[in-house]
C-alpha cells in the first residue's frame, strides 16, 4: 500500500511546533489505522514524502516531515518490514524507480533524478587542528537542562576544556534544582561565574527575559540545549498530550532559542539530539520524532549561515532522569543490539570531536559492532551499520550491501571516515532487479 504525505506549504509565518505536532499527531493516526486493520496484516505499507531527508550537500530536509520520519522510524523498529520510507524529487525518473525498490531490504529511500539513496553510518575523521568552535572567554555560554546529569557534565567540561567563563545555566527549577549549588560552586572553584535561571527555555516570553539579563560585556557567545524529557509509548498507545510531552522541552525549546538568538554573535549552536531520531527506536515514536527534527533543524540554521549542531547522542552510561527507568533488560536488549553507554570522559571526548568535524549532524555513540557481527548470520545487520559491518556472504549475495557503495552522491565523492558517526546518503546505486 502507498500512502503519500504532503510537503508543508511554505509560509514565513507558519508556527513551526505547531505544524511539527500536526503534521506527526496525523502520522500517527494513519499509520495506527492502517496497523490495528486485520486485512493488511500481511501488507507493507510505503510512505511516500518529498524533502524529508536531505541527501546531497544542497539540501536541506524539512523538519516537518523529518519529525514525522522520526515516529515512523519508530514504528517501524516495533513492526519490522511493515513500513517503508521513501524520498522522493517528483520526477518522472523517480517515479519509474519507485517499484523496483519498495520490494527490496531496504527499510529507508531516497530517489534523485531516478537513482537510488540509501542511509548509512560511517566514521568522521576528526580534524587534528582541533575545535572548529572557539569560545570567547568574555562571552557568556547559556545551557539549558543544566540541573540534569549531561548538562552539569557539559557546564563543567566547557570551563575546564573550552575556557568559559561565564555560564547562563537553566532550567524549570533553576538554583533550587538537586544539586545546582554544588554545580555553581564547582564552576566556582574552576575559576567560572555562573548564574542560574529557572525558566521553562519553550517559553519565549520568560526565556527572553532571562536573556536580556545577560550583561553587554559579557555578551551571549555560545548555546548548549541540554534539555528534554521522555514519556515512552508504543504507537499503538502514543496520543497527542503524549507527544506534546516530549515536543515541547525540544521542538518548541530550540525554535524558541533560534528566534531570540539568531541575531546574537554566536560561535556555536548545540544541540543535544538522540540516536533514536536517527535508528527509530521501538516505544520512542514520540521522542524519535523531537530529535529528528532537532537534526533537521541542525541543517536548516546550517543553510541560514548560522552556527548549529547537532549531537544525536547513543546511550550514555551515567544515569540521569532521561535513562533512570530503563531496566536491567532494556539494557541487555541495547547490548545485544551493539549498544554500550558512554562514560563522562567519552561523551565529553565526543562533545569536542563533534565541534572539530564542523558538521551539521553526527551521532556520538558507543557501538559494538563485534556484537552485531555475532548476530549478523541470524538477524542480519541494520541498514544503518552495513557500512561499518559486513553482511554474511549469504545475505550479502541476497541484497545491495552499503559495504561497496561510494559516500554522498557521486561515485567520485570520498568515503567520509571520523570517530563518531555522521549518517550520510549513499548512492547512486542502480534499483535492485
Amino acid at each position: 500500500m502507498l500512502a503519500a504525505l504532503p510537503a508543508p506549504a511554505p509560509d514565513d509565518t507558519c508556527d513551526l511546533p505547531r505544524a511539527t505536532r500536526d503534521a506527526v499527531v496525523g502520522a500517527l493516526e494513519s499509520v495506527r489505522r492502517w496497523l490495528a486493520d486485520d486485512r493488511a496484516s500481511s501488507a507493507r505499507l510505503v510512505v511516500l514524502t518529498r524533502g524529508a531527508v536531505a541527501v546531497r550537500d544542497d539540501e536541506t530536509a524539512d523538519p516537518v516531515l523529518a519529525a514525522v520520519w522520526g515516529l515512523l522510524r519508530s514504528a517501524r523498529a516495533e513492526h519490522p518490514d511493515r513500513l517503508v520510507l521513501v524520498d522522493w524529487d517528483g520526477q518522472e525518473l523517480s517515479a519509474d524507480a519507485l517499484s523496483a525498490v519498495v520490494g527490496g531490504d531496504e527499510p529507508e529511500v531516497a530517489l534523485r533524478g531516478g537513482e537510488v539513496f540509501v542511509p548509512r553510518l560511517q566514521r568522521v575523521r576528526v580534524p587534528d587542528r582541533g575545535p572548529a568552535v572557539a569560545f570567547r572567554p568574555d562571552g557568556t555560554v547559556l545551557v539549558t537542562g543544566a540541573s540534569g546529569v549531561l548538562g552539569g557534565v557539559v557546564a563543567r567540561h566547557l570551563v575546564e576544556a573550552h575556557g568559559v567563563r561565564h555560564l547562563l545555566l537553566v532550567s524549570r527549577r533553576g538554583a533550587d534544582a538537586p544539586g545546582a549549588a554544588e554545580l555553581a560552586q564547582d564552576l566556582a572553584d574552576l575559576g567560572a561565574s555562573a548564574r542560574w535561571a529557572a525558566c521553562d527555555a519553550a517559553d519565549r516570553e520568560a526565556l527572553a527575559k532571562v536573556l536580556a539579563e545577560v550583561p553587554g560585556e559579557h555578551a551571549l557567545c555560545g548555546v548548549v540545549h541540554a534539555g528534554g524529557v521522555l514519556d515512552d509509548g508504543v504507537v499503538a498507545s502514543l496520543t497527542a498530550d503524549r507527544i506534546d510531552t516530549v515536543f515541547r522541552p525540544k521542538v518548541d525549546a530550540v525554535v524558541t532559542l533560534h528566534e531570540l538568538t539568531r541575531d546574537a554573535d554566536l560561535s556555536a549552536f548545540v544541540v543535544f539530539s538522540s540516536a533514536a531520531g536517527t535508528f527509530g527506536t521501538a516505544g520512542q515514536g514520540g521522542y524519535a520524532a523531537a530529535n529528528a527534527f532537532l537534526d533537521a533543524f541542525a541543517r536548516v540554521r546550517r543553510a541560514l549561515g548560522l552556527p548549529a549542531l547537532s549531537l544525536a547522542w547513543g546511550l550514555w552510561a551515567e544515569t540521569s532522569a532521561m535513562t533512570g527507568g530503563m531496566s536491567d533488560a532494556d539494557r541487555d536488549r541495547l547490548r545485544r543490539a551493539g549498544v554500550t553507554g558512554l562514560s563522562a570522559a567519552e561523551g565529553t571526548a565526543l562533545l569536542d570531536a563533534g565541534l572539530a568535524a564542523d558538521l551539521p549532524v553526527v551521532v556520538p555513540a558507543r557501538l559494538d559492532l563485534a556484537a552485531v557481527r555475532a548476530g549478523a548470520a541470524t538477524a542480519g545487520v541494520p541498514a544503518l551499520l552495513r557500512t561499518l559491518v559486513r553482511a554474511p556472504a549469504r545475505r550479502a549475495a541476497a541484497s545491495a550491501d552499503g559495504d561497496s557503495a561510494l559516500a554522498r552522491n557521486s561515485p567520485t565523492s570520498p568515503r567520509r571516515t571520523v570517530r563518531h558517526g555522521s549518517s550520510t546518503w549513499c548512492g547512486p546505486r542502480p534499483p535492485p532487479s
